[in-house]
């Protein structure tokens, strides 16, 4: 190869390693966004559970997890189910784009129901 070719090559191919580098970080954010959002999830859905405990749970995972910035989590607890909504930003190695991430988890509120009622 002559220097132009690789002067012309090199850095596509820098740009190609960065971009699945750049995936990997994006698909590691989004499996911390799903678990934490399972862990808010787990929490808000005993009986004796509430939003804010939920919050916390999802918080508390994703500070130990790392990986995501900017996060935002928005838990809903009615009578009979618990909705958990986790956004956040994935790092950013490649400039131009938005690597933003977001988890769902639904589940129904768990209820004691006497023997008699079953």
């Amino acid at each position: 190869m002559t220097s132009i070719q690789v002067a012309i090559l090199f850095p596509v191919i820098l740009f190609w390693i960065m971009l699945i580098v750049q995936y990997g970080l994006w698909w590691h954010a989004k499996q911390v966004a799903n678990a934490a959002a399972a862990e808010a999830t787990d929490a808000a859905q005993i009986s004796s559970g509430t939003a804010r405990e939920g919050e916390d749970a999802a918080m508390s995972y994703v500070a130990q997890s790392g990986n995501l910035d900017n996060v935002t989590i928005t838990v809903s607890r009615e009578p009979t189910v618990v909705t958990v909504e986790v956004r956040g930003d994935a790092p950013q190695l490649v400039p131009g784009f938005d690597w933003s991430v977001t988890a769902r988890s639904t589940a129904p509120v768990e209820r004691f129901i006497p023997e008699a009622e079953r």
